[in-house]
């Protein structure tokens, strides 16, 4: 049964897995806790081997004497003894009586404390005298051990046994129970025959002694124990200073400080770190400088080559716009045909110059939106409207799905088309033939369109490029709408200045969906919003199978990838992760989808809009 741990108090599991959490972040901290447990090991062990010698040794040397004062004092009694001269029992108990006391007396000096005289068991003399004691708590001493040791023991010699001596014995004082050795032997007595003698003897210093020597022990091993850990972490801190010092470092030069150098002092393997560090910097920092260098020129050079082709593509342009128009003039029709391939090709010439000035403007910085307040849902509908001929002629069926709600949000209308226009054309280019489904919501501050289409689908690493620069996924593959493999890139720029997303997610042969989410209020002077919140919609749509929806690589939903733009020098690759979690169960309530109605573009008109040659890259 599980427990709770009361309000404001944290459990002890909690505890411990702090604990273990804050050891794996500090190398310190495990080295001390180590430190720690070793020398707790070892002054365990310490203490008890110290502690048992100590004692075996004392104990050892207060036994032996011990037992030279019991034998002493025995043999003096037994001499007074012989030479008595008693003949009644009350004389004979006299004797008895002082020489009890006497051995008493005379053993205090080594620490006797007690004396107990009892009739042999052995003994048949008719004559017999009550046993004696110098304390009645010796009674409870002499047990049957001891004195069956007495009697198996040879003539004129000793047996003892370790005992507890009570505090009440003698002038110990205090309370409880010290140490002792009980001595016994045979005295023989005028007239009453063998008695037994014993002698208790206390330990009481030597257990003084051994606690005190423990006392010490422990003591000098707790202040060891603090010292070296005290020493190891002082140690350990400042061996790991220079790495802590390298790992800021590596992490300054990883955001962009290529400046960054390490002091090195001395000449160990710090100092070899240190070196080797700032010779790794010293190269990052030149080849960066040199690929930065290459990148402006690349950059100055697209952005030279586009403007300087913009005057002869006017010239072409107007020749082949007459060649165009003569087109039915023209008896040879070899040449009548080089008439219409050229003016397609101008065409696609002019897409292109268009995308390259367009990137150069985007690498540079120099954009600036022009805001104001659209319907995302009429931006939709001018861009099908415009490329509803080349609809027809994929024989794809594009779906809406616009909602209820308008779809209102400030943005700079041109950039926001162009986005629609390339995902649109896009899905056309690979729907072949199939649905398209197009779809619009809203949230308190956002707006999101996505495009999904049931052709060939990306596969998760195409996904993973399809919004670089170029890229084509089946460079074999004919194409109908021509495209240079910038369009959706140029797409995520567009959102990236919006302060917006845009995210892609496919399926081999289940098709793809992109997802453009915009803020719906733009900063000051058209700086980008700032999106918050859930998305309105998932970029995984409803459809999708269950396997693409848990594969990993896909955004959590509410999570927004940051708007980076390539003009920071960071590649926007957060926003060409997938999204992995189930669409928004309101998504699924979605109306009956519409087809396009056809009939709104005229064929072989040619507007600038209509010639949708972005849409590449998938």
């Amino acid at each position: 049964m599980a427990t709770r741990s009361e309000p404001g108090r944290r459990s002890p599991v909690a505890g411990l897995a702090g604990l273990r959490a804050l050891m794996r972040r500090s190398l310190i901290l495990r080295v001390t806790v180590a430190a720690l447990v070793a020398g707790a090991v070892l002054i365990t062990v310490l203490l008890g081997v110290v502690t048992v010698t100590i004692r075996e040794s004392v104990f050892s040397d207060k036994r032996d004497a011990v037992l030279a004062d019991a034998m002493e004092r025995v043999r003096t009694a037994q001499a007074v003894l012989d030479a008595a001269t008693v003949t009644s029992p009350d004389e004979v108990a006299f004797l008895a009586q002082t020489q009890v006391t006497s051995i008493r007396g005379s053993s205090a000096g080594a620490g006797g404390v007690g004396v107990a005289l009892r009739r042999s068991g052995s003994e048949s003399s008719s004559v017999a005298i009550n046993d004696l004691s110098t304390d009645s708590a010796m009674d409870a001493l002499v047990t049957h051990d001891i004195t069956q040791a007495v009697e198996d023991a040879p003539a004129g010699t000793l047996a003892w046994r370790p005992t507890q001596v009570p505090a009440s014995i003698g002038t110990q004082g205090g309370s409880g129970q010290e140490p002792g050795v009980l001595v016994g032997t045979r005295l023989s007595l005028p007239v009453a025959g063998q008695y037994d003698v014993y002698v208790l003897y206390t330990l009481a210093p030597e257990q003084r002694l051994v606690t005190v020597a423990s006392r010490a022990v422990i003591t000098a091993g707790v202040g060891f124990a603090l010292m070296t850990v005290l020493g190891v972490w002082t140690v350990t801190a400042r061996v790991l200073r220079p790495v802590r010092q390298t790992s800021l470092a590596a992490q300054r030069l990883a955001s962009g400080t290529l400046s960054e150098r390490i002091e090195v002092r001395g000449e160990d393997e710090l100092a070899g770190l240190a070196t080797s560090f700032n010779t790794m910097a010293a190269s990052l920092q030149a080849q960066i400088e040199r690929y930065a260098a290459l990148s402006t020129v690349q950059r100055l050079f697209v952005s030279d080559v586009s403007h300087e082709l913009r005057t002869p593509l006017t010239t072409i342009r107007m020749a082949s716009d007459q060649l165009y128009a003569a087109r039915t003039e023209i008896e040879d029709p070899l040449a009548r045909r080089s008439a219409e391939l050229l003016n397609d090709q101008v065409d696609r010439f002019q897409t292109m110059l268009t995308d390259l000035l367009e990137i150069s403007r985007i690498d540079s910085g120099r954009v600036e939106l022009r805001v104001s307040q659209e319907d995302l849902r009429e931006v939709v509908r001018r861009v099908l409207s415009a490329v509803e001929v080349h609809v027809t002629a994929s024989g794809a069926q594009v779906h809406l799905d616009l909602g209820d709600q308008p779809a209102t949000a400030q943005m700079d209308v041109t950039r926001v088309e162009r986005i629609v226009r390339n995902l649109v054309t896009n899905a056309i280019e690979h729907a072949e033939g199939s649905v398209i489904d197009v779809t619009v919501a809203t949230s308190s501050n956002a707006v999101a369109l996505r495009v999904r289409d049931h052709g060939v689908g990306m596969s998760p690493d195409v996904v993973a490029k399809v919004f670089d620069r170029f890229y084509r996924a089946e460079p074999s593959r004919r194409r109908t709408l021509g495209g240079t493999g910038l369009g959706l890139s140029i797409a995520l720029e567009d959102a990236h200045l919006h302060g917006g997303t845009l995210t892609a997610w496919g399926w081999p042969a289940d098709g793809s969906s992109f997802l453009l989410v915009l803020p719906r209020v733009l900063g000051e002077d058209g700086t980008p919003g700032t999106l918050t919140g859930a998305p309105p919609l998932e970029v995984v749509p409803p459809d999708a199978p269950a396997v693409a929806r848990t594969s990993a690589g896909h955004t959590s939903a509410g999570q927004w990838p940051g708007p980076v733009s390539r003009r920071t020098g960071q590649p926007g690759k957060s926003a060409r992760r997938l999204n992995s979690t189930l669409p928004d169960p309101a998504v699924r309530r979605r109306g009956p989808l519409q087809p396009l109605d056809g009939g709104a573009g005229q064929d072989g008109a040619r507007p600038q809009e209509g010639r949708p040659g972005q849409g590449e890259g998938q």
